[in-house]
């Protein structure tokens, strides 16, 4: 499937992947799912179009089938922290089975210890427990304890960074809203898509965008309410 692609005067050689990757990036997750499936079929040992096939499945909430392939994705390779963390979140959805979830997403960190994304998950699916009326009270709020940790460690890897990029004021306006400070938060969604606005064409995920706005106009709701 692999072609060249002509732009500007130039033609350059995309892999299957980087092809697939970009349709997804456009936002056509269903039709770019489709594809990476047939692809898997001729090459079901191919790790990158089978966590790509992940991603199709967490945007399209199907968490089952989300399951089987970051299974094949850890067979595939077991050192590999996006397969564990892909298993976190198929676990995360299904009630009863956030223990499970906490367990991969702690398999996930150990091989990337400063992944924002990873840390957001696992202190997500600790909220959620924290949030479990049938949880013993001492058991919640360690939980609870657990998931602020998370949140403080992922403002601390952003701030350390020199640039970040659009995904990484994502989710400081994310965590900024859980941790109700929703003033801090709209101006990291501000951040956000100024920083999407000037990131490379190819590395522009509209999945993303599309939710960044979402939080923003939420935000802004939110913010009006409270000033009225």
């Amino acid at each position: 499937m692999a072609k060249d692609l002509k732009g500007k005067g130039k033609a350059t050689n995309l892999s299957t992947f980087e092809i697939l990757r970009a349709l997804y990036f456009s936002g056509k997750v269903k039709p770019s799912l489709n594809k990476i499936l047939v692809e898997l079929e001729n090459d079901p040992e191919n790790l990158d179009l089978t966590l790509l096939a992940c991603q199709c499945f967490l945007r399209g909430k199907d968490f089952e089938n989300l399951s089987v392939y970051a299974d094949k994705a850890i067979a595939l390779d077991a050192t590999c922290a996006k397969a564990y963390f892909y298993k976190g979140e198929a676990h995360q959805h299904l009630k009863g089975k956030e223990q499970e979830s906490l367990k991969n997403f702690d398999e996930a960190l150990a091989l990337d210890e400063e992944n924002i994304l990873f840390l957001k998950s696992k202190a997500t699916t600790h909220l959620l427990l924290f949030k479990d009326y049938q949880l013993p009270i001492k058991f919640a709020e360690k939980h609870r304890d657990k998931g602020e940790e998370c949140i403080l460690k992922i403002i601390s890897i952003i701030e350390a960074k020199e640039t970040p990029d659009y995904i990484d004021y994502f989710t400081l306006g994310d965590v900024s809203m859980t941790l109700n400070r929703n003033v801090d938060a709209k101006m990291y969604y501000i951040k956000s898509v100024n920083a999407f606005e000037t990131t490379k064409e190819d590395e522009r995920d509209m999945n993303i965008y599309k939710d960044l706005i979402k939080a923003q106009k939420a935000c802004i709701r939110l913010l009006a309410k409270f000033t009225e």
